[in-house]
């Protein structure tokens, strides 16, 4: 109850700098969209740390020497909670792009951080859309911009389950031959969706596994991406 009681602090903290925030935003922002970027990146990275702090949440980070600022990967995650993204977030190399549901850029201030940190949004109810946000990815992957990460379950598990994989979340990384990190997660359930009402400081484990590489794939194997990965993140869970 404490920790969700000084997370609200900090939420409310949060809401009071905006106006600040958004003055140094738009000051870094004259010296090019990806300085301005920068900035709104490094606030939400050192906001999510803080938010992890206080969840207590007993983490375990493994297989970060899989990868590297400068290279590009594509992400591929199980995902279970909101703790996946504010624990995993600080792990990861700059720049990476979320990928995130369409409707996450209308919530008031998230989806304001949302677009300034560059994630892409898809609408995965109008097949044209997500294509194109798909090259976008892609774009940003064979030119080496950045990472790109992705939940290719398409939406939160409810149960705590890794469901289906959806392959042509990976059509980016094959298209421009990206190394594909597969990401493991397990216990972010517990931390708050067990008990909504409170934080709980529960032990999660984040394993960044080996990479896949789409080169030395088969056609077929190619085909069947998304059931390889998730195995392999399944095994990883244990």
């Amino acid at each position: 109850m404490f920790r969700g009681f000084v997370c609200i602090l900090f939420l409310c903290l949060l809401f009071v700098l905006i106006p600040f925030v958004l003055l140094f935003g738009a000051l870094s922002g004259l010296k090019g969209k990806e300085a301005g970027r920068r900035f709104y990146r490094g606030f939400v990275r050192r906001s999510l740390k803080v938010i992890a702090k206080i969840s207590g949440a007993k983490l375990t980070v493994t297989g970060a020497e899989n990868f590297k600022d400068g290279d590009s990967f594509l992400f591929a995650g199980n995902h279970q909670s909101y703790f996946d993204i504010v624990l995993a977030y600080s792990f990861l190399p700059e720049p990476t792009y979320f990928v995130v549901k369409d409707e996450f850029k209308k919530i008031p201030v998230l989806g304001f951080f949302a677009k300034r940190i560059g994630c892409l949004f898809i609408d995965r109810e109008d097949p044209r859309k997500a294509m194109s946000t798909i090259v976008e990815a892609t774009e940003i992957l064979k030119e080496k911009r950045g990472s790109v990460f992705i939940y290719p379950e398409g939406t939160r598990s409810k149960d705590g389950q890794v469901h289906e994989f959806h392959s042509g979340s990976f059509r980016a990384a094959i298209k421009s031959d990206t190394p594909i990190i597969p990401v493991a997660a397990k216990g972010t359930r517990d931390v708050w969706e067990e008990h909504p009402a409170r934080l709980c400081a529960a032990p999660v484990r984040i394993s960044f596994l080996s990479p896949v590489l789409p080169g030395d794939l088969s056609p077929d194997e190619k085909k069947h991406i998304g059931e390889h990965v998730r195995l392999m993140i399944e095994e990883a869970r244990g």
